[in-house]
Parts: C-alpha cells; sequence; structure tokens
C-alpha cells in the first residue's frame, strides 16, 4: 500500500520527520510531495531521512493568484511522480495542499484525507480569502476523512464558515482529532513536579518568535501587574528570534526588565524551562503551539490563548487556563489563580502531556489510511 503525502510545509518544521518516523515503522510506503518556491530553499531546516520529492514549482508572487499557483504544482505532481499505484493521498493543510488532494481526486478517484490548520487555513484562507471559501468546502466535502488539531478548531470553522446544514452534519460525521506531538527528547527526559518557594522570585518563561502575533508585550505587562499583587519580584524570560525587531525595542522601552535568549537548542531548552516556574505564550493565532506541552513535561503549568490551537484541549484548571490574548490584565488574573493552586496543577500537566505521543497519534493515522484506502 502506497500513501502520498501532499505537505508544502515538510522540511520547515521537525514535527513532520517525527510523526514520518513512527507512520514508517509498519506496511505502509510513504511517499512526500512537497512543491517548492524557488525563494523558499532557505527555509529549509533539514535533510529528511524519508522519500521527500520536492521540486521547484512556482514562485513566491504566483500565491497573489491562488489557481495559477495550484496548477503549476499540481502539474509539476504529474510530470515528476508515478501515481498509478498511489492508494491513498494525506493533504497536510486545507488549501494548498487539500486542492491538489482534490485534483487527483477528480481526475484519478483516489480517496483522500485532509488536514484543517488553524492559522494557515481557518484564519488564513477562511477569513481572508472569501473568494477562496467555495473551494474550501468543496475540499471538504469530498474528503474521506476531516483531521482536527483540536475540538475547538473544528467547531469554529463549522460553525463560522460552513452554511449547508448537510455539509455542517458531513463533515462532523467524518471528523477526526489528531492534535500534533512533540520531540521524544521530551518524553525521555521528563521533569518532576514543581513547587512555589514563596521566598524567592517568580519565574516566568515565554518561547517563541519575537514579534507581535506571538503577544510578547502582554505577557510584558502582565509579569509586571503579577509582581505588583503578589508583592515578591517577578522574572520573565523572553526565548526566540527576534522576526520584528521595532517590537522588541517597544518592549524593551517600556522600561520593564526581562530577560532575552535569542535562540538555544532543545537540550538548553529543557534546563531554562527546568528554571522557571510558570509558561505564559498568550499569542494571537496559533495553529496548536508544541511549546505548551513541551513546557508541560517539564512540570509548568500554562497559559495559553482563548480561541487558538491549544485551546480546549484540557478542561480550565487543569494544565492551565486560556486567557484574552490582548488583556494583560486577565492574564495576570489567571497567573494568580495558577499561584493559588500551583502544586497541583504542575503534577497534572506531567500526566497530561503525554497525549501529544507521536507513536499513539500515528496510529490513528494509519487506522485512517488503511480503512479509507482504494
Amino acid at each position: 500500500m502506497k500513501v502520498l503525502h501532499i505537505n508544502s510545509n515538510y522540511l520547515t518544521s521537525y514535527l513532520h520527520e517525527n510523526v514520518m518516523d513512527y507512520l514508517s515503522e509498519g506496511h505502509i510506503e510513504h511517499h512526500i510531495y512537497m512543491p517548492m518556491k524557488k525563494e523558499k530553499q532557505e527555509e529549509l531546516l533539514y535533510e529528511s531521512k524519508h522519500k521527500v520529492h520536492s521540486p521547484i514549482a512556482f514562485k513566491d508572487s504566483d500565491k497573489y493568484v491562488f489557481l495559477w499557483k495550484q496548477r503549476k504544482i499540481y502539474r509539476t505532481l504529474k510530470e515528476t511522480t508515478s501515481l498509478s499505484d498511489t492508494h491513498f493521498v494525506h493533504a497536510h493543510t486545507l488549501f494548498t495542499d487539500g486542492n491538489v488532494a482534490l485534483r487527483l481526486y477528480e481526475e484519478y478517484g483516489i480517496p483522500y484525507a485532509v488536514t484543517v490548520r488553524s492559522f494557515t487555513d481557518i484564519e488564513g484562507f477562511f477569513h481572508k480569502r472569501i473568494n477562496l471559501r467555495a473551494r474550501g468546502r468543496k475540499i471538504l466535502e469530498h474528503a474521506s476523512k476531516v483531521i482536527f488539531l483540536s475540538e475547538h478548531s473544528k467547531e469554529h470553522l463549522v460553525d463560522t464558515y460552513i452554511k449547508d446544514d448537510q455539509l455542517k452534519e458531513n463533515i462532523r460525521q467524518k471528523a477526526v482529532l489528531v492534535p500534533n506531538g512533540i520531540d521524544d527528547f521530551w518524553f525521555k527526559n521528563e521533569g518532576k513536579p514543581k513547587r512555589l518557594d514563596v521566598e524567592k522570585p517568580l519565574r516566568i518563561i515565554t518561547v517563541g518568535q519575537i514579534r507581535k502575533r506571538k503577544n510578547q508585550d502582554v505577557t510584558l505587562l502582565a509579569a509586571a501587574l503579577i509582581e505588583k499583587t503578589i508583592k515578591r519580584p517577578v522574572e520573565l524570560t523572553m526565548v526566540g528570534k527576534v522576526i520584528e525587531k521595532d517590537y522588541l525595542e517597544k518592549m524593551e522601552a517600556t522600561g520593564i526588565p526581562f530577560k532575552l535568549i535569542e535562540y538555544i537548542p532543545k537540550e538548553e531548552l529543557i534546563k531554562e524551562y527546568r528554571q522557571h516556574d510558570l509558561f505564559i505564550l498568550p499569542s494571537r493565532y496559533e495553529t496548536f503551539g508544541l511549546v505548551y506541552p513541551e513546557a508541560m513535561s517539564q512540570g509548568l503549568p500554562v497559559l495559553y490563548s482563548k480561541g487558538q490551537g491549544f485551546y480546549k484541549q484540557f478542561e480550565e484548571g487543569f494544565v492551565g487556563y486560556a486567557v484574552n490574548s490582548n488583556d494583560p490584565q486577565d492574564v495576570a488574573d489567571k497567573a494568580e489563580m495558577i499561584i493559588k493552586n500551583y502544586d497541583k496543577i504542575s503534577k497534572q500537566t506531567l500526566s497530561a502531556y503525554k497525549k501529544f505521543n507521536w507513536k499513539e497519534l500515528s496510529e490513528k493515522l494509519l487506522a485512517i489510511y488503511e480503512k479509507e484506502s482504494l
């Protein structure tokens, strides 16, 4: 059996390689098609050990005309890949990858599953590209399975952008929840339950690219509010590559102290997690947020954004709380709620993070491939 993965971002994130390591352990043959834009080569993070076909298929300016770009991607796939023995297709985004899967279904009758990603597909295409909404609905309609990273993501898409009641029901019936998993490194190096020492500063950490979308300024302002309330020092560490220098300068201009670490590998990041008490990342938009379960694996309670990728993965208060991403006072209030029940929440994070295990999550995907294939 052969599965074709259409994944336009495969070599730009290690999470795709992590899940493929487990998918490849079985009897299914996996081929990955990653259509490249001319300007994307510098964005690649690694060389894969798996079969990744990544031809140059389009250029950056093609993105402004979706169907023109898609014709190029589809034509390149047909010209460079044997499709005759393909039994199933997994499109890893709804629009860019899903449209190719739809074309293969229409021309060759190959069934497909499509993964819907909150930031790219819902907040990006469905919200902003009104002219492509009908295309998105058609991709969803003909998919054998629709994979969501969270229950909230599914309901947000269906309730907001699907008007036809029959299609709503169709999507709900074939929806499968498969969140992203984290690297095995975090499981092999699990932390211990933490306790707050009221004689020491409260140490907060946030991890993500330094840019407005990650809302580190909200975390910074919240840290100052928390310090006033708990009446002891709060130390904030930001870890992440600086993408928007002017944004960093604005935070520095507030005069609120923080420590910046621009980049560290996971072997160093884990040490930072262990030296801190609380993880906060109130992103404006977040497809999932692997840093939340990574921090949880070290016993850190977490604050995450309402309505984004990590929202409703757990009951409120179990591993932390959802916050209004633009309200420093709400972030501070929720941090205080964690502090009041800190020991219990820290202990719970160490059991909760295990649901993001790629070995178990990959079994869900393999079951889809085997059941829905030709």
